[in-house]
């Protein structure tokens, strides 16, 4: 076979044989430099991800690895720390371990409500009826009665959550009336599910919640000592990198 001539996306061959001339024409076809440059830099951004992702968690480990050395150095002076007063002043009181970010709460709250019901917005019914009662400061209170009862609702009602009906009665904090929502740094509510974002470890939990939770324009190193706190309080400190997960996965 040899090429008789030769175009731009055109090559014909000329072949002899018994029966005569044959030519075959062969067409290729020209790739656009557009489609080029595509598959180019499609090449480049997966480079690119393949360099990246290793040097992120590179760096991410770095990090955590010096958060969980400071926190084994906060727990180890605070041990020491204990140890040494208890053995200049073994007769006084001290505690066990001293709070960073977290701040007493001296105020005490009296939460008192009157006729608490409940309606949902879009069938009309009432849920939760007529429920009146009072909750003392320092005093544990149990919520009790079968499922269904409306438990769950009148939580809700009482720190208004209860979105999906209209909250009427009478709440009051300290005999003034008020809302437990406003009391946003004094008050903790623990749903039923889980609430937590299941990608992410318990350090960073904390991290978001407090940041919510504390006053805008909190410093990174204030909410970085309450994350700590509430580590050590807890006895989280094994299991502060850990992912979270969910009810299915673990």
């Amino acid at each position: 076979l040899k090429p008789s001539f030769v175009e731009p996306s055109i090559v014909r061959f000329s072949e002899a044989n018994a029966l005569g001339p044959t030519h075959v024409r062969v067409v290729a076809m020209a790739t656009p430099k557009g489609h080029i440059v595509m598959e180019i830099m499609q090449i480049i951004v997966v480079a690119l991800v393949y360099i990246i992702l290793p040097i992120f968690g590179f760096l991410n480990r770095q990090r955590r690895s010096k958060l969980s050395s400071r926190s084994d150095v906060l727990s180890e002076c605070e041990r020491y720390s204990v140890a040494l007063f208890r053995h200049i002043l073994p007769d006084m009181a001290v505690q066990e371990y001293r709070f960073r970010g977290m701040q007493p709460k001296i105020a005490s709250l009296d939460i008192e409500f009157k006729d608490l019901s409940v309606t949902l917005k879009k069938e009309g019914r009432c849920i939760l009826e007529g429920v009146t009662g009072e909750f003392k400061a320092g005093r544990m209170a149990t919520i009790m009665g079968p499922s269904g009862a409306g438990k769950t609702t009148f939580m809700n009602a009482l720190c208004d959550k209860a979105y999906y009906g209209k909250t009427t009665g009478e709440i009051r904090i300290n005999g003034v009336i008020s809302s437990i929502a406003a009391m946003k740094q004094m008050r903790g509510f623990v749903p039923q599910d889980d609430i937590v974002h299941e990608h992410l470890t318990v350090r960073e939990q904390l991290y978001y919640s407090a940041k919510l939770r504390n006053a805008e324009g909190t410093s990174r190193a204030e909410i970085s000592n309450i994350v700590e706190d509430v580590l050590h309080v807890m006895h989280l400190l094994e299991v502060q990198h850990s992912i979270v997960g969910s009810l299915e996965k673990r």
